[in-house]
């Protein structure tokens, strides 16, 4: 093709037609820049097409990544709901006078053990991060995500931070100086059996015997904060659903 031009150029050099080569050389340069053009226009739709190909790549392995932390807040949604309930029931037990020595409040051990924490799975937001949060194309999605992982998990692990605290500063302390211990395994030999889980029966108790104030005010401020928690748990779950249906219309637009 080279060649061709070549001698088109040089024939009408030779014959003294500039006005027709002047004319030519214009419209040389013309194809060569629209051919340029056009190499640069099918490189960057290359290019998008890989991006998007990685974009896609990393919101399918996203929704992976948020199905695995719904499950995990399921069982801390349940778990808040249960420390609610039990705090409550404690709460009713000595505003009503219903403890006495005699009539101690059976409160299971696992009520300062077994406390609500999320554990979220991070790897995919980690690697959008790392290729940059614009990879995203969708500003909704990229929003929701944003705020997820930035705002509304962070809320989360604040109020998950402040209960351990309270319970384990405040309440454990109070309920190891002030109850007995019992268990509702009266002949156990070993360790095994007094600590044994099969189907969630618990064996070990706080006895409490006793009221004051100290106690109805760490209870309160207990029900306050994992009322706060919970709450902020349904949130998530709420999230997660909102961010999952807009990954599912970015991978699969048709439906």
């Amino acid at each position: 093709m080279i060649k061709i031009f070549r001698n088109i150029r040089r024939q009408l050099l030779s014959e003294g037609r500039t006005g027709k080569y002047l004319k030519y050389a214009i419209g040389e340069i013309v194809l060569v820049v629209i051919g340029i053009l056009i190499a640069l226009q099918i490189n960057n739709w290359n290019e998008h097409r890989k991006e998007r190909e990685k974009e896609i790549k990393l919101l399918i392995e996203l929704r992976s990544d948020l199905i695995e932390t719904k499950n995990d807040l399921l069982t801390d949604i349940e778990k808040s709901q249960q420390i609610l309930s039990t705090t409550n029931e404690l709460y009713k037990s000595l505003v009503e006078d219903e403890i006495s020595e005699n009539t101690p409040f059976k409160l299971s051990t696992s009520y300062i053990l077994e406390a609500a924490e999320l554990f979220p799975k991070l790897s995919a937001n980690s690697a959008i991060q790392s290729e940059g949060i614009t990879i995203i194309s969708n500003v909704e999605l990229r929003k929701k995500i944003t705020n997820f992982y930035q705002l509304h998990l962070k809320r989360v692990a604040s109020a998950e931070a402040y209960s351990k605290e309270l319970t384990s500063k405040e309440l454990k302390t109070y309920l190891n100086t002030f109850s007995d211990f019992g268990s509702t395994c009266k002949d156990c030999k070993d360790l095994f059996e007094l600590y044994r889980d099969d189907q969630g029966v618990q064996q070990n108790l706080y006895l409490i015997r006793q009221v004051d104030d100290k106690l109805v005010h760490i209870l309160k401020e207990k029900f306050v904060v994992s009322r706060t928690l919970h709450r902020r748990y349904l949130e998530l779950s709420r999230f997660i659903d909102d961010i999952i249906e807009l990954i599912d219309q970015e991978t699969n637009p048709r439906h």
